[in-house]
């Protein structure tokens, strides 16, 4: 979407009111009141034909009575007036429509027929439209001072934007935030996305120089490859939160009937907002305490934290937070610990965490901060602070704001209620959080949005060349699938077909022995499950003898084979899975993770739309909860985790460009010191 059609929706000049009320306590009163209270310096025109004026404005009976033509017209409307307003705004020459009122896609059948002809009436006309079944919109630049919305709480001008599906989250989320100190720098209730989406939202986001960072509460990812593209401009310099709605089958559905939009699964959602750089808050209490911490305080340059405190517990609770969210206890230098020594008493602990025992003071917060921040091995602090019995929460707080320190600390203040209203008014001091695992929380997250801004902004794919495919439906008989999957550049073992039992000994002699004999037919999905693999087999005797038994075997069990592939066989390489599925909504998802016959039962796999790049698949590897069997283990060497990224790389471009691809699965890709090998692949294809 254009730029400067955005900025009209976001920065007007001139706003139409259609359908005002000129009671100050209905909605459209309110939003009216919310205009004038923030000083919007525009001209406001209130269209009602059955008021001479509203809230002191000279009242128009139709916008073609203005005489002049607004930048924006919200219409506030009863839903069946809502399509001749649409009309009425558009032929008058107005370019973008705020469309509040309620009942359409996300109310039924007819509220969505309706919805889709106002749609294609706006798309038609070349306008933008926000809504409908949304709250409006707020720009606190003061040069803009607008607040289109009904919402009964103001926002407190500052640096973080927020995009929300839900108006009423909207609404929630500025009271909280006007709790906590957070500030806004622009705000926009999506609805039903019907034209205006998230991802336009981010468009503009990224061009906002107030804007420091950018908060997301979606129930659904419209058009999913520009919020892709949208979320990674942004995420490259301001970090993106985003709470994501629908985690469970009953979100899901609760999401779908709220915004009429189809919820994707929350594996392909995840893997999108991951390589889309964004960190995704499980919680609203985590997404403000992430956004309130991006605002205020810069980002760590690294993961080593200091733990100071003036009680023992909360400390060792906060030790136990940095290992659950992957940070590091920072190990404090000799001259540090002396220097903390030089005023503590002789009973604090200086190690990490430093434990200043309750009789600290005001001055030794502020002072042992400063030595903290400055060891070359600290790369952020938490400070936690218990009520001291010989200084007030707030003469800690007053002392840690006047500290000299050239890196960021996080506060915590463990005491009554009331201090963190006053909290609020001490300069200088970084946002306060209740509980250590809080911080800890937004130091993390902080650093997972670094780690992913390095990430997307790293070189992508190279173009592929698809391979040509079959042109047909269905599983493919495995030399199909292993020659698909070697055209992509991912190396396959060697192998041999035999149709029958007389064919084996020539197939033997391609391979040599050792060797593996698998049968291969369209029920032979689990061929461990079915006795349909016979390892380490060393002659032609033995090869004869177990494939009459094999195929004895899948004869009983009334499996039909349509032939024996023999390969040969390895040792010594680690299992790995790799594959490729179709969400109906993201599209192409790549996945990696620990393979064998326990994948299902661990799933202990990652997932990244595709195409991606060898950082994104080196972050797949980096996920992984048995990450660690992929390095020395038991007096084996590493495994090329080079080679299983470029793998993961390769058939991500394979499913990118593939379209009739429907599955794969490499299970397993055998990894070793040096390289990797597909020995076992599934192919389905579907022509679209």
């Amino acid at each position: 979407m254009a730029a400067d059609q955005l900025s009209l929706l976001f920065a007007p000049r001139s706003l139409a009111l259609v359908g005002v009320s000129s009671r100050p306590e209905s909605l459209s009163g309110r939003l009216l009141g919310n205009l004038q209270r923030a000083g919007f310096p525009g001209k406001i025109f209130p269209i009602n034909p059955k008021a001479r004026d509203i809230g002191g404005l000279p009242c128009f009976p139709s916008l073609a009575a203005v005489g002049e033509v607004p930048d924006v017209s919200v219409i506030m409307v009863p839903r069946e007036h809502a399509l001749a307003a649409v009309e009425e705004s558009l032929a008058c020459g107005v370019r973008a429509l705020v469309l509040i009122t309620a009942g359409f896609r996300e109310g039924g059948a007819e509220g969505a027929q309706l919805e889709a002809e106002i749609v294609r009436r706006v798309r038609q006309s070349g306008a933008l439209m926000l809504g409908p079944n949304c709250m409006g919109l707020v720009n606190t630049d003061p040069q803009v001072r607008l607040d289109a919305t009904f919402s009964p709480v103001p926002c407190r001008p500052g640096g973080v934007a927020f995009a929300s599906h839900s108006g009423a989250l909207g609404v929630a989320m500025f009271e909280q935030a006007l709790e906590v100190g957070l500030g806004i720098s622009l705000f926009v209730s999506l609805g039903n996305s019907s034209v205006v989406n998230a991802a336009d939202a981010l468009e503009y986001f990224a061009e906002d120089g107030r804007t420091r960072a950018v908060m997301l509460y979606l129930e659904a990812i419209e058009e999913p490859q520009r919020f892709l593209a949208a979320a990674q401009r942004v995420a490259a310099h301001k970090p993106v939160m985003v709470l994501k709605a629908g985690r469970s089958a009953a979100g899901q559905r609760a999401a779908s009937s709220h915004t009429g939009a189809l919820a994707a699964q929350d594996r392909a959602v995840d893997a999108l907002l991951r390589q889309a750089g964004c960190v995704r808050a499980d919680s609203l209490r985590e997404l403000l305490d992430w956004a309130r911490t991006a605002e205020r305080v810069a980002p760590a340059a690294g993961a080593r934290v200091a733990v100071l405190s003036n009680a023992g517990g909360p400390a060792i609770a906060a030790c136990d937070a940095l290992a659950a969210q992957g940070l590091e206890l920072a190990h404090l230098a000799p001259a540090t610990q002396q220097a903390l020594r030089a005023f503590l008493p002789a009973e604090a602990a200086v190690g990490n965490p430093v434990d200043m025992l309750p009789s600290a003071r005001p001055e030794d917060f502020r002072q042992a901060l400063e030595v903290l921040a400055q060891d070359a091995g600290v790369d952020a602090v938490v400070v936690i602070t218990v009520t001291p019995p010989l200084a007030s929460p707030r003469q800690v707080a007053e002392a840690l704001a006047t500290a000299a320190v050239p890196k960021p600390y996080l506060p915590v203040f463990m005491t009554s209620p009331q201090f963190y209203q006053e909290a609020l008014g001490i300069p200088d001091l970084p946002p306060v959080f209740r509980f250590p695992e809080e911080a800890v929380g937004a130091l993390a997250a902080q650093r997972r949005a670094q780690e992913r801004a390095v990430t997307i902004q790293a070189p992508k794919v190279a173009p592929f060349r698809p391979p040509t495919v079959p042109a047909r439906e269905g599983i493919l008989p495995p030399q199909e699938a292993l020659a698909l999957v070697a055209a992509a550049g991912i190396p396959v073992a060697p192998f041999a077909i035999a149709r029958s039992p007389q064919e084996l000994p020539e197939a033997a002699d391609q391979v040599g022995f050792p060797l593996v004999l698998k049968a291969f037919g369209p029920t032979l999905v689990h061929k461990s499950e079915l006795a349909a693999v016979v390892l380490n087999i060393r002659s032609r005797e033995q090869l004869q003898q177990e494939a009459q038994q094999l195929l004895q075997r899948l004869a009983e069990q009334g499996c039909p084979v349509e032939g024996l592939l023999l390969q040969p066989f390895l040792t010594g390489g680690r299992e790995l899975i790799l594959g490729i599925t179709r969400d109906p909504v993201v599209g192409p998802l790549v996945a990696c993770g620990l393979g064998g016959v326990a994948v299902e039962v661990w799933q202990d796999v990652a997932f990244r739309p595709a195409p991606c790049s060898l950082e994104d698949a080196q972050a797949m590897l980096a996920e992984l909860k048995g990450k660690a069997l992929l390095g020395p283990f038991r007096g084996k060497p590493a495994v090329d985790t080079s080679a299983v990224a470029e793998a993961v790389v390769r058939l991500s471009a394979l499913a990118a460009g593939v379209p009739e691809l429907e599955e794969c699965d490499l299970n397993p890709l055998l990894a070793f010191p040096q390289g990797v090998v597909a020995v076992d692949v599934r192919v389905r294809l579907q022509r679209r």
